[in-house]
């Protein structure tokens, strides 16, 4: 919903729930009830009743009441009313009307049936039974109530509602519905509070508007302070994002709110579902911060990727148009053709480029690719390009404890299908490669040095090299191979810190230390 829906319906909702019933009743003061006049009556001196018809007047300080007809007791304070009953406090400006009435005085209960009608100078009620109690000054209403406020035709049913001016507040309990020309509010009872200008909703809620809705299970609203608290379930739906949490709070004021447990955020527009157990937002800045057990899916043509880390972070760039969303720490994140981690990690919507930092890894199918930062270019999940920088390096495994190597300043791998086909090496390059006779078997190892060359690959690995500078390399058969000759330096592999499966990127291997001083040193 907007981010000022709920408050704006509170606030109409407040006004309307001002109506003032207990002052309407005839015994708001100890003072007799006086007759002004009627067309005739009767006594029953047996019974000890006086019957008024015709007209029938009665005062009691400055409230007024009409009927047809009247009955009252001379052994008690009980008073019987019948057909068009009027009760008009002309200070509070209020009239009652309805078809009959029970008054008892020394109880200080009254009860009005029929139908009835209560209007003060901005709201009508309209019900089939009304009770009231002059000496508790409460008043109820049952078996179905309408009020409908006259500044902006709201209206607001339930099958029961209850005021009490000792304690100053209002409940309207069992189908309670409000209705304005902006929302509806759907509730099982409504609560409100005069004196600390708190509603509560108890109860499955719904909050809807054109644009959004919101559900609870309980909840309330702080006018004087601008501040939400709904929980139970708490489901808030718009076009483009759903937000699902345990509870949930709002400060009207910063328009900003926080989710806490189970927290789940759906966008529509972006195919993105974040996981947390807390969330906090900002609707005027346009950003959002999610952690606690969190994970990130999103959802691309032809499969999805899950990403894990300590916290996810989402603002807009400073066009104001485009998303950027930052995790960090412990980051780690699986899709079926592609897995990696790192520390920090951001995705840019502008270009959708995922950027990696510190010690960072990505495993492409049998290829291991590392650097001081990697960027995965993209097209709707499909790899078009990955850039390496400093200490850039990719190794795959050719047979047992032989790895195929390249390694530069910066590499930039190029790819068909999500698979690499060629690499270019740009300064210090360096690659080690094995060849296979037509059997398969090992031949032998190739290694070359070149400060920029460009390496083609197949299925079977590499297939062509090209030179721009004077190259230098050897091609060794396997048996002069030696052991310190198989790895270029500052080799590692990396594969025990790979995501097998989706279940993997909450499980953290640390990387070796020795990994990160040579980052470092490098």
């Amino acid at each position: 919903m907007k981010n000022n829906a709920f408050s704006i319906a509170i606030i109409s909702l407040l006004t309307l729930v001002t109506l003032s019933l207990p002052q309407m009743v005839m015994a708001q003061k100890s003072n007799k009830i006086k007759i002004l006049g009627a067309k005739g009556g009767t006594m029953d001196t047996k019974k000890g009743t006086r019957t008024l018809v015709g007209n029938v007047r009665f005062k009691q300080g400055k409230t007024l009441m009409y009927c047809d007809s009247a009955i009252s007791f001379a052994n008690s304070s009980m008073m019987k009313a019948f057909g068009h009953v009027k009760i008009v406090d002309k200070q509070q400006k209020t009239t009652m009307t309805g078809d009959s009435l029970i008054y008892d005085g020394v109880k200080h209960l009254g009860q009005l049936r029929g139908t009835i009608t209560l209007v003060n100078e901005t709201q009508i009620l309209k019900t089939r039974r009304l009770d009231f109690d002059t000496r508790t000054k409460s008043t109820r209403y049952y078996g179905g109530g309408v009020i409908t406020s006259k500044e902006d035709n709201s209206i607001l049913t339930s099958d029961k509602g209850y005021y009490n001016t000792q304690s100053k507040i209002f409940f309207f309990k069992t189908d309670v519905e409000y209705i304005t020309d902006e929302y509806t509010i759907l509730s099982d009872t409504m609560e409100y509070d005069t004196e600390n200008e708190v509603v509560r909703f108890h109860g499955p809620t719904d909050i809807i508007s054109d644009s959004n809705t919101i559900y609870c299970e309980q909840g309330y609203y702080d006018q004087r302070n601008k501040y939400s608290n709904f929980s139970g379930n708490v489901k808030m739906t718009s076009p483009e994002q759903t937000l699902m949490a345990d509870s949930v709070v709002y400060f009207e004021a910063k328009k900003s709110g926080q989710g806490f447990g189970h927290v789940v955020i759906l966008d529509t527009n972006n195919n993105t579902e974040v996981y947390g157990d807390y969330a906090r937002y900002n609707n005027l800045e346009k950003t959002s911060l999610v952690t606690g057990s969190l994970r990130l899916v999103m959802a691309f043509t032809k499969d999805t990727l899950q990403l894990h880390s300590d916290t996810l972070l989402t603002h807009m760039d400073p066009t104001g148009e485009h998303r950027l969303v930052h995790a960090f720490h412990h980051v780690k994140f699986f899709k079926p053709d592609m897995q990696g981690k790192c520390d920090s990690l951001s995705f840019s919507e502008l270009d959708s480029t995922i950027r990696m930092f510190y010690t960072p890894v990505v495993w492409i199918d049998s290829n291991q690719v590392t650097g001081k930062e990697i960027i995965i270019k993209n097209v709707d999940g499909e790899i078009q390009g990955i850039d390496i920088y400093e200490q850039a390096f990719i190794a795959s495994e050719e047979d047992s404890a032989l790895y195929n190597q390249v390694r530069g300043k910066s590499l930039h791998a190029h790819f068909k299908n999500n698979a690499i086909y060629r690499i270019d090496v740009n300064r210090s390059g360096q690659t080690i490669y094995y060849v296979r006779d037509e059997d398969k078997e090992l031949m032998g190892m190739n290694r070359l040095d070149c400060s920029n060359m460009s390496i083609f690959m197949d299925d079977d690995g590499i297939n062509n090299i090209k030179f721009y500078k004077q190259p230098d390399g050897n091609f060794l058969p396997m048996a002069k191979v030696k052991e310190d000759s198989k790895l270029l330096r500052y080799f590692y592999w990396r594969e025990n810190e790979r995501p097998k499966t989706v279940e993997d990127i909450y499980n953290w291997t640390p990387v070796p230390d020795y990994i990160i001083r040579r980052r470092q040193s490098r």
